[in-house]
């Protein structure tokens, strides 16, 4: 599967991600040591958002393409495996049912979403207008350890417990002159 995107991590300009291949192809040159630039296993982690458009890729590797998409702040949060014990499916869904209710009563707009890392997927919630401290406070409600949060002008993966970002990436000069 591939996937079109303004720009990739360190990588700036036109680019084709590959995933089948983990290759990426920038300005037509292929660049095959994509993992091992990347070490780090939190900017693998990507989320698949539904969106008044369709659906979006995002990750620390998938750009939308639309800058559009980026604009409004957000934050996706799941409930699943609090304090990163592994619960079963059933008990996963009905903590992700009580952090809908939570974000339903608070009265935030919000769609469903799923974060994924290699073959490993939970059920997330991405949440619009929401500010990161708020955010992190709802997770915390949860026991999680992280929550990713878009700014309008930057991506991070935040702990929730000390507020430390552990990866940040500002975005923006992929849309100069898009």
């Amino acid at each position: 599967m591939k996937f079109n995107v303004i720009g990739i991590g360190d990588y700036k300009g036109r680019c084709i991600y590959d995933e089948a291949e983990d290759a990426l192809m920038i300005d037509d040159e292929v660049v095959v040591d994509f993992k091992k630039k990347y070490k780090d296993y939190l900017r693998y982690t990507k989320f698949l958002i539904n969106n008044p458009w369709g659906r979006e890729w995002i990750s620390f590797q998938f750009i939308p393409s639309k800058k559009s998409v980026l604009q409004r702040p957000f934050a996706i949060i799941t409930a699943h495996n609090p304090k990163n014990l592994i619960l079963n499916d059933f008990l996963n869904f009905i903590k992700n049912t009580e952090l809908e209710g939570v974000i339903k009563t608070l009265g935030y707009e919000y769609m469903t979403s799923i974060g994924e890392l290699f073959d490993y997927k939970e059920e997330s919630f991405i949440i619009y207008d929401i500010d990161k401290d708020e955010a992190i406070r709802i997770a915390n409600m949860f026991d999680q350890d992280s929550i990713f949060y878009n700014s309008g002008s930057e991506i991070t993966i935040t702990k929730c417990e000390t507020k430390e970002d552990i990866l940040k990436y500002n975005y923006e000069v992929h849309f100069k002159g898009a």
